[in-house]
């Protein structure tokens, strides 16, 4: 199965970087507004590009905060709409795969120790004396850990970063460069119970000593199209979503919202 992952903030020509997730203040109207899509746009992308139709509305719903859309699926496994592993189109300015996060390591090192059935049931730990939850910015790495997707696309706006996902959890630690064209890698978490996670300045033979003893989770592809002209998709999504995302996009960019709608059986 597979499903579109949309956020509000890829529909933007300036990306806010660097924003607090507890602050859920909108971006300033005089830096952002102007950046905003025009609607005629926004419809031609999700039409052309996402192959959306007003005609053949797809099962989905809005969320606000993008890591709702981790808990709309889950709900939807939990009454068999949706089975697991399935594929996402993740449209966004933002990886929202633990960059700039504090998950990668504590997932690594201790969820993968435990059963899958009991991994479903964490949903956040401790850092720096305080509990942390699942985030806007690291859903995708948490749903990767409770083995939800096959298949992870990440269309990235091209005003923004296409490269912020942790290196860490790149299989072999291997990293595609990126430049204006699609690109193909896998994401897959590793646990070695006798060496700490490398640093990304680590030494080559640690990493290679780590990955000869670490256990490895499932691979899950991980593609990035970087251009909007990349995106080629013809509609055949089973669920989709889409975030307001409202720390990051301005007020002035609401209308999107109503015209997605356009295109949803709401559930």
């Amino acid at each position: 199965m597979k499903v579109l992952d949309l956020d509000m903030d890829y529909f933007m020509e300036r990306v806010a970087t660097d924003v607090s997730f507890e602050i859920l203040d909108r971006l300033p109207e005089d830096e952002y507004g102007g950046s905003v899509w025009t609607a005629q746009r926004v419809r031609n992308f999700l039409e052309k590009n996402l192959g959306l139709s007003k005609q053949k509305k797809l099962p989905g719903r809005v969320v606000t905060g993008h890591n709702e859309s981790l808990y709309f699926w889950e709900d939807l496994i939990s009454k068999n709409k949706l089975t697991i592993p399935f594929e996402v189109i993740h449209v966004d300015s933002h990886a929202d795969l633990g960059c700039g996060c504090t998950s990668s390591n504590f997932l690594q090192d201790k969820i993968l120790t435990l059963p899958l059935e009991t991994r479903h049931r964490i949903r956040d730990y401790e850092f720096n004396g305080k509990i942390v939850g699942i985030t806007i910015g690291d859903y995708l790495l948490w749903g990767i850990a409770y083995r939800m997707f096959s298949a992870i696309t990440y269309c990235a706006n091209p005003k923004g970063e296409a490269n912020d996902y942790c290196w860490d959890t790149l299989k072999d630690f291997h990293e595609e460069l990126i430049w204006k064209k699609p690109v193909s890698n896998f994401i897959q978490l590793t646990f070695n119970k006798d060496m700490e996670l490398p640093q990304y300045d680590s030494t080559e033979a640690y990493k290679k000593k780590y990955l000869d003893g670490a256990i490895r989770e499932p691979e899950v592809e991980l593609k990035i199209i970087p251009t909007i002209e990349d995106v080629k998709y013809n509609g055949d999504f089973d669920f989709v979503t889409l975030a307001q995302s409202p720390n990051y996009t301005p007020a002035s960019a609401d209308f999107i919202i109503d015209i997605f709608k356009e295109y949803i059986i709401e559930v």
